[in-house]
């Protein structure tokens, strides 16, 4: 079982750089096809895993990464653009308010919608916590994986609580 959630957390962390590995899809699979694998423990060591991977676009935003650099230097460049008034906007609010930040970053990492990886980027760039990072990021994903890697038990479940 070890075997299993440390591969889960390295292909969620893959997944969080390189869009292209589907953690859902590998989430449902292992979860539908592995014996003996509870589906709580796939679920957090997905998210684990891709909050590790997401660290990267956090510190890329603080500007750890000469990606960082450059991204932020394009936005000061077009600072009458709709995107940098956002992100100005945000970034006040969240200097103003720090719970407000961690609280919009927690509730976009549950469904990833906006994008998950632009969060986690204008958060290093706003001045967020490492830790209030990783907080909110963690309890944000475990509770969308969570739902995913549950989703098949409850598919089980549901026809004999429906009486069916």
């Amino acid at each position: 079982m070890i075997g299993w959630l440390l591969a889960t957390a390295g292909t969620a962390a893959l997944g969080s750089i390189f869009p292209l590995v589907n953690i859902e899809l590998y989430l449902l699979g292992i979860v539908s096809t592995v014996d003996g694998i509870s589906w709580w423990a796939v679920g957090l060591a997905a998210a684990l895993g891709q909050v590790a991977g997401k660290t990267l676009f956090y510190f890329a935003g603080k500007g750890g990464f000469a990606l960082g650099e450059r991204l932020r230097k394009r936005i000061e460049a077009k600072r009458r653009g709709r995107w940098a008034a956002w992100f100005e906007k945000f970034h006040r609010r969240t200097e103003e308010r720090p719970w407000w930040g961690l609280g919009v970053l927690c509730l976009t990492a549950v469904p990833g919608i906006p994008p998950y990886s632009l969060m986690c980027f204008l958060s290093g760039a706003a001045g967020i916590p490492l830790l209030g990072f990783l907080a909110a990021s963690l309890v944000g994903r475990g509770l969308h994986f969570l739902i995913v890697a549950g989703a098949p038990e409850l598919l089980h479940w549901l026809p004999a609580a429906l009486g069916s």
